[in-house]
């Protein structure tokens, strides 16, 4: 299944389970509208901080797949090091942000229950959320790992060339370890 089609399929399911969950709050009490922003923000925010990732994720894939074979280790090292930085910054930019709706959230569901607001239709709008994003989550994952499985070919590769007569040096990229000749 192609990344655009899982995004598809995880988009329907967060937006099915919007719906679920709103279908079981209660009908009377209408959820406080801080409480349906801050969930519509946090929905938008992961499906951003996903959609960056699995982005960075196709580049990194792209950039080894143009490299294979290459027996420039600069470039390569370059390439792969601006590639994990700019992945790097997205993930902590993403979260930062996504831990700020949270806290957002909680506040506003405290402010919501202390004025007896609440009445049991959160919750479940909460959990179709988290449901929600956790797809998008499993689908990040999936895109990060493909793009670390092809990092580690691509060293195969070098290592390869390395015994043949290339220099040797530090690891692709940055975090993952220097490699070890042997």
């Amino acid at each position: 299944m192609s990344i655009s089609r899982k995004w598809s399929a995880a988009a329907i399911l967060g937006a099915a389970a919007l719906m679920t969950g709103a279908a079981y709050a209660d009908s009377n009490a209408p959820v406080p509208a801080s409480i349906q922003a801050d969930i519509t923000k946090t929905q938008s925010d992961v499906q951003a901080l996903h959609d960056s990732i699995v982005a960075d994720a196709n580049k990194i894939q792209s950039d080894v797949q143009s490299l294979t074979g290459s027996t420039d280790r600069a470039t390569v090292v370059a390439t792969l090091t601006a590639d994990a930085k700019q992945l790097a910054s997205d993930r902590q930019s993403g979260n930062q942000t996504i831990k700020a709706d949270w806290a957002q959230l909680k506040t506003d569901w405290q402010a919501a229950h202390q004025a007896n607001e609440t009445k049991g239709q959160i919750v479940p709008l909460v959990k179709a959320m988290v449901s929600a994003n956790l797809s998008l989550r499993a689908d990040l994952q999936q895109a990060v790992q493909a793009a670390r499985q092809a990092v580690q070919g691509l060293r195969q590769s070098l290592k390869q060339h390395r015994g043949q007569g290339m220099a040797g040096g530090g690891g692709l990229v940055p975090g993952a370890g220097p490699t070890t000749s042997g």
